[in-house]
């Protein structure tokens, strides 16, 4: 079964394959990983700024090529057709000590891996290549030989990711007319994080469905009907 989200997000990347300007970053609004990268799919199953560079680039050249930032801005969520190519590890690496964005501990910039992350990497490890996989999650190969040796460290996420109950209430005071001041409050976070939650789900203040929410626009012709 299709999910309606899912599909709202490819739609995103697919009307925005041909963004002109080279000189500003192209913000991923949707979900993004603890690393702030954008993602597609319940379970985080496919990386958004990927599914941009294969769209536009065609697919990696090889297992060992991932898709690489020139901008520097991959963990602030920048999908940037203009920004994107096919990079191996020690290309990427190289472009990340230029950037300054280097791993700086032999866990990387991102600090631990949580225990959910080493169980999906081993699981990756059945049919990728630990260069591949190192790659993909920014951090050297040497990280992942550690894991599928069995050493690894973990820690609780820093992330406070937002639970369905919490959108429930936060849908609901929009609903009710409430301003994001008042919905942070209702809610109980601050309110640039109900704002910014609100915007990904489609909705401003006062319960108005942003135009651009596709599941919104129909919700609304079925009620004029």
């Amino acid at each position: 079964m299709a999910v309606k989200g899912v599909s709202y997000a490819k739609d995103w990347i697919f009307a925005h394959q041909n963004y002109p300007h080279e000189d500003w970053c192209l913000i991923w609004p949707f979900f993004r990983d603890k690393n702030g990268r954008g993602v597609l799919g319940i379970d985080g199953a496919r990386y958004a700024h990927s599914m941009m560079c294969e769209l536009v680039n065609g697919p990696a050249p090889t297992p060992d090529h991932g898709s690489a930032h020139n901008c520097g801005n991959g963990h602030l969520g920048c999908i940037n057709p203009k920004h994107l190519a096919w990079k191996t590890q020690a290309e990427n690496l190289k472009d990340c000590a230029a950037h300054g964005t280097q791993p700086k501990t032999y866990l990387g910039n991102r600090g631990h891996f949580s225990q959910e992350e080493v169980a999906e990497i081993r699981r990756l490890l059945r049919t990728h290549t630990q260069l591949a996989i190192a790659h993909r999650y920014a951090v050297t190969e040497s990280t992942i030989s550690d894991i599928a040796r069995g050493r690894y460290y973990s820690r609780p996420s820093k992330i406070n990711h937002w639970t369905p109950e919490e959108e429930a209430r936060l849908r609901e005071a929009l609903a009710q007319g409430m301003n994001f001041t008042e919905a942070s409050k209702y809610v109980g976070r601050s309110k640039s994080a109900t704002s910014g939650h609100a915007y990904r789900l489609g909705l401003s203040s006062g319960q108005q469905a942003h135009p651009r929410s596709r599941k919104n626009r129909l919700s609304a012709t079925t009620t004029v009907q």
